[in-house]
């Protein structure tokens, strides 16, 4: 698997310049032999590999569908002509799979990217981390504004560090978008880039949609491999103090971030 974050890119030639990286990493990986015998035997057979993208949620923030398209069909052709010219030059069979949309999330957390097609939680957000207790990174955070929160309720030997994130100009939250448009945006996924799997976890209203979850089920059934569902709840907020993602206003944010200094990481 290789990742392409979408919403750092501004220019289609960019795009296919990274795409071409990230299949070149992806199909030398399928050169390195395991210590399973049966498993090297169905690599060299099929080299799958999976050029995935993140950061969908916020490349449509400041580009249309139709750019989307574009760039996706376009990119798709430009790694098919890839792997015919590596392939010849390695001597090995074309990948049967070549592209995926991946669920994509610490990757996509350590990027500012909404994970994979996603639509993020809110724009501006407190994502909570949680480490151990003991972690030496603990005063460092401390020291440049993090809110370090120690032992818990109920989490033994665990620290929560509170991080505040702005997810971009554009980008709508995921409580704005119905489960038919993420349905629907997979499913444009799955026909015009990937031919492994599109990864997605709709969220849905139980009041307002939960009724109608059979019927998308059978409208999307040829279209997509695979779906999760999770029911939005809001009663989530009252039964767990410290959620992994809460939403803030832009001036808690932009207090928040005054406060925030660089991380030293180099520390022993």
């Amino acid at each position: 698997l290789g990742e392409t974050i979408m919403n750092r890119i501004k220019r289609l030639e960019r795009f296919l310049e990274v795409l071409k990286i990230e299949f070149l990493y992806a199909k030398t990986v399928t050169l390195v032999k395991t210590h399973v015998a049966k498993t090297n035997e169905i690599i060299d057979r099929n080299r799958r590999i999976g050029c995935s993208l993140t950061g969908i949620a916020q490349f449509l923030g400041t580009h249309s569908m139709n750019e989307l398209k574009h760039w996706l069909e376009i990119g798709y052709s430009k790694l098919e002509y890839y792997d015919t010219i590596y392939s010849e030059w390695f001597g090995i069979p074309k990948s049967v799979k070549k592209t995926s949309i991946k669920p994509s999330g610490t990757v996509s957390k350590l990027s500012g990217s909404t994970p994979g097609l996603h639509y993020p939680y809110a724009r501006y957000l407190i994502v909570r981390v949680r480490i151990g207790s003991q972690n030496v990174m603990l005063e460092e955070l401390r020291r440049c504004g993090y809110n370090v929160i120690d032992d818990p309720p109920n989490e033994p030997n665990t620290s929560i560090v509170e991080i505040p994130v702005d997810m971009g100009e554009g980008v709508r939250p995921a409580k704005e978008v119905s489960m038919w448009e993420q349905l629907s945006l997979a499913a444009f996924l799955q026909k015009y880039w990937a031919d492994n799997q599109v990864s997605i976890t709709v969220t849905f209203n139980k009041q307002t949609e939960g009724k109608d979850i059979a019927h998308a089920l059978n409208y999307f059934q040829y279209q997509l491999k695979s779906v999760s569902f999770l029911p939005v709840d809001d009663s989530l907020k009252e039964q767990y103090k410290y959620l992994p993602n809460e939403e803030i206003t832009k001036d808690m944010y932009e207090e928040f971030i005054k406060r925030v200094k660089p991380i030293d990481c180099n520390l022993n």
